[in-house]
């Protein structure tokens, strides 16, 4: 430890102070440490001449390879890459399987796999597809297979994706790399320097190239359903049938982490993606799939890509199988010598076997997410939750699968009998750490516009907050503790609570928290609105349905003489920003004013010197008459720059 501290000390004179830096700064440094500790692992077996896990090599394969990823942990310019992919695949040439059964090979074909040409890859395509049951039986391999399975989908299905690339043409730059990385860059790719999936997307081939693409994903898919019997049990070949089923429904990552629109992809896929689930459902042992997490998760993908074509009737029948043979069913209590495995088994066979595994659990919740409305209802929560909402929720694996039913109820009659159940429970929720389920109910409170007061009423008996002073109420919801406990030392605001806090001031009837904000002190407001999470409640306030106009402009007033201690922070920089715009003129003035006072401590810092720029606040300090005239034309500037882009507000240039 006192040399970590003392190679911090050494270091901090070059890098940058933790406040100045990125956000994405530790995930960037974590994946560039873990390529770098990768090579460096690689380096140190070939020194002791084991060259490689998996398939061994020759010593001089194995340097080769080693001096390629190498120069592979470098950023290169897609002429480079292409270079490095062509010719090091054509050194491989009548040694890939070799190579990708070998850990570094793997790893190296993986990253090359995208930027090879026409011929190389179709090359590959064909060595592939004659050697499919060496490559999905091998851990390493089996990467290496996945990798060419998602860029033959994204060089076949590439021209089908005109809505998407007129989307992307009207966006910036930035949005176009939010968008990719929402939009299912490969699992593993994301990691590299080496991505693909705009690549992909974007690179020209000829159609007869395109074609082959297309007849190897549908080739490997009839394999797999060919094999889907051994295969389903197998741990390398399942993770390839995971990746073939969700391909042939457009999505392009495994994890189940965003809302990104899937890929357009031909019918024909569709058809096949039909026989897996008519396969899978035909089997006599098909209620034991979700006992084990492997076959369990191949089911939840299956029924992410089933939603994903929109066919409700495959998507349905699947549920309803589930539900039926599954789901809705008992373990039959057994009798133990041990008196105390009596009674936990007499626990766990009150719930449906839905819940009696981690695997069923997580299938469940897949199903309540793609769930149609009425199945939701009248099957999954009729039969699976209704009366165990409590003690589900209480449940720390289970309290999960609450949280998703909540969130996606669009019943008013389902959300009123769910918040029946757990209306008494509040406390318990918070005391047990399960603050997630009281988010999900002040969500759906906020969506479904019910059960408001009650829901407000029990936070607050919970928090033991119901008749304190403002600051006390607001710092218990933040920070989801009660109003009689001090804690030895300050907490942090809870990322729950400030969510939970945000979806209160979007309900009908906000006054109590709104007069409580503007109660509390500014220094301690403004301090609340530096953090990460309570920024984000100058968001809520600013746009809530509910809150109005007065109010706004009062949160502004009453913010005065912070802003300057604001804008020193990133977040309260934001904060600034979201104020400014939401003030009067007068107010807006006075804003600029306080921030011309510090005009050299705002350069002083990227987010501080944005803002400055953004608002003029130099010019208003050399002249507050120009000032006025600049603003003003600047905003024309900004309204008009609206109604060619749809509305979308301006960003400030860096």
């Amino acid at each position: 430890m006192a040399e970590i501290n003392k190679e911090a000390a050494e270091g901090s004179s070059t890098a940058p102070p933790a406040a100045e830096r990125g956000k994405n700064h530790y995930k960037n440094r974590a994946k560039k440490q873990k390529r770098n500790k990768f090579l460096k692992n690689a380096k140190s077996f070939g020194k002791r001449e084991s060259f490689g896990r998996g398939a061994e090599l020759e010593q001089t394969e194995y340097n080769y390879l080693v001096a390629i990823l190498e120069t592979m942990t470098k950023e290169k310019d897609t002429e480079e890459r292409q270079l490095i992919a062509n010719n090091v695949l054509g050194q491989l040439k009548g040694k890939e399987i070799r190579t990708a059964s070998n850990q570094v090979g793997s790893r190296i074909m993986e990253d090359l796999l995208a930027y090879t040409d026409e011929e190389t890859f179709a090359g590959l395509l064909e060595t592939f597809a004659q050697n499919f049951r060496v490559f999905c039986c091998d851990k390493f391999a089996s990467h290496v297979l996945q990798r060419t399975l998602y860029v033959a989908l994204l060089r076949a299905v590439a021209p089908l994706q005109t809505d998407q690339q007129g989307e992307e043409d009207g966006e910036g730059e930035e949005q176009n790399a939010k968008k990719q990385r929402v939009g299912g860059a490969a699992e593993r790719g994301d990691r590299s320097v080496w991505p693909c999936y705009e690549y992909c997307l974007k690179e020209q081939y000829a159609d007869e190239h395109r074609q082959t693409c297309r007849q190897y994903v549908e080739r490997m898919a009839k394999y797999l359903i060919n094999n889907l019997e051994e295969f389903v049990w197998e741990a390398t070949a399942g993770y390839v049938i995971r990746q073939c089923v969700l391909n042939l429904g457009g999505i392009t990552e495994k994890k189940a982490t965003n809302d990104a629109k899937p890929l357009t992809v031909p019918e024909q896929w569709h058809k096949l993606l039909h026989e897996f689930n008519v396969q899978l459902m035909a089997w006599p042992q098909f209620a034991d799939l979700i006992g084990m997490e492997q076959t369990a998760t191949i089911l939840q993908d299956l029924l992410r890509a089933l939603a994903s074509t929109d066919d409700a009737f495959q998507l349905e029948q699947l549920i309803a199988k589930l539900f039926k043979e599954a789901f809705y069913t008992k373990k039959v209590k057994k009798e133990e010598k041990d008196g105390e495995a009596t009674v936990k088994q007499e626990e766990k066979s009150d719930l449906p076997k839905a819940f009696q595994s981690d695997s069923s659990i997580r299938l469940l919740e897949v199903c309540i997410v793609v769930a149609p409305a009425a199945f939701l209802k009248d099957k999954l929560f009729s039969k699976l939750f209704r009366g165990q909402v409590k003690k589900l929720a209480l449940s720390r694996a289970c309290n999960f699968a609450i949280q998703k039913l909540i969130d996606h109820t669009t019943d008013k009659d389902m959300m009123d009998m769910v918040f029946a159940e757990l209306e008494d429970s509040m406390e318990d929720l918070l005391r047990t750490g399960h603050t997630g389920v009281v988010l999900a109910l002040a969500k759906a409170c906020a969506r479904l516009a019910c059960q408001q007061g009650k829901f407000v009423k029990n936070l607050l008996d919970a928090l033991h907050c119901a008749e304190v002073a403002p600051t006390k109420m607001i710092n218990a919801v933040l920070h989801l503790l009660p109003a009689n406990v001090t804690p030895s030392t300050a907490p942090k605001i809870h990322l729950h609570g400030s969510l939970i806090l945000q979806a209160i001031l979007d309900f009908n009837k906000p006054i109590k928290f709104v007069t409580a904000l503007l109660e509390m002190p500014n220094d301690r407001l403004a301090e609340i609105l530096s953090e990460p999470a309570g920024s984000f409640v100058a968001n809520a306030f600013v746009t809530g349905r509910f809150v109005g106009e007065k109010s706004r402009e009062k949160l502004v007033r009453h913010l005065e003489g912070q802003y300057g201690q604001l804008t020193l922070s990133v977040h309260g920089s934001r904060v600034v920003e979201i104020m400014y715009e939401a003030g009067n003129p007068a107010q807006r003035e006075n804003i600029v004013r306080e921030l011309a006072e510090q005009c050299e401590r705002l350069n002083g810092k990227p987010w501080s010197a944005k803002v400055n720029k953004r608002l003029l606040v130099d010019l208003y300090k050399r002249n507050p008459a120009r000032w006025k005239v600049a603003i003003k034309n600047d905003a024309k500037v900004e309204k008009m720059f609206d109604k060619l882009v749809g509305g979308k507000k301006r960003k400030a240039e860096s």
